[in-house]
């Protein structure tokens, strides 16, 4: 039996590790509509870390990094298998070329799309991958040239950041919807560049540290406490 080709897939990580970018498919029709791990065929002396990091520049116009190959491979008919791995970006923003739909998914959030079967293998993997972070810092910024901005600014001094459309709960129409920027900058240098796009920080903390509520501040003093002392 000959030997099967070799299709390799980006799972591709925000910059905190919290969430995968799925891609949907166009074609071919018995596909359309299916989502995927982007990538494609590796082509001949051509390493699959090469042909990942092409591909993903030709479906998707970014620059990513392999960080980790996941474990096993997933057959594609009779003729090739699927190998997938683990990606962050280095430049650029994923934009479909070749697909009509990219979303964002935390681990909790891999079942909500119809995965193609050779995808779907490696999902208990890629949510172990997946940082158990329920909840990272995001800038919150409601036009989208301010967030890619303030994205741009956190990678010119050497910081991650992706840019991110912010859903609210349960809904899919992105219409109205704010956006995210994730990054693994400091709080600090987060928050002022909130300040400075007249956005807002979305940040854990604000419940208490573990998502309980936070205990009520004590009541201050208005005057100068007066301590009694015993006669002499």
């Amino acid at each position: 039996m000959a030997e099967r080709a070799i299709v390799v897939a980006a799972a591709i990580l925000d910059a905190t590790g919290e969430r995968v970018l799925a891609a949907r498919r166009t074609t071919p029709p018995e596909t359309a509509g299916r989502w995927e791990l982007p990538g494609g065929k590796v082509e001949p002396e051509e390493t699959p870390e090469a042909a990942l990091v092409r591909e993903i520049g030709e479906e998707l116009g970014c620059v990513v990094e392999v960080l980790d190959w996941l474990p096993g491979e997933a057959p594609i008919g009779e003729s090739h298998v699927l190998r997938a791995a683990t990606a962050r970006l280095t430049a650029g923003e994923p934009r479909p070329r070749e697909h009509d739909l990219l979303r964002w998914l935390t681990a909790e959030e891999l079942d909500e799309v119809d995965w193609l079967a050779p995808d779907r293998p490696f999902l208990p993997h890629l949510a172990d991958a997946l940082t158990a972070t329920s909840h990272a810092p995001r800038g919150i910024f409601f036009e989208e040239d301010d967030a890619r901005s303030a994205a741009a600014q956190l990678r010119a001094e050497g910081w991650s950041a992706d840019v991110v459309r912010e859903r609210y709960h349960g809904e899919d129409d992105d219409e109205d919807h704010p956006w995210a920027v994730v990054t693994d900058a400091p709080l600090l240098v987060l928050e002022l560049l909130v300040d400075e796009y007249d956005g807002w920080l979305d940040a854990p903390g604000d419940d208490g540290p573990d998502g309980s509520l936070a205990p009520e501040p004590l009541d201050l003093p208005t005057a100068p406490r007066r301590v009694k002392r015993p006669d002499r």
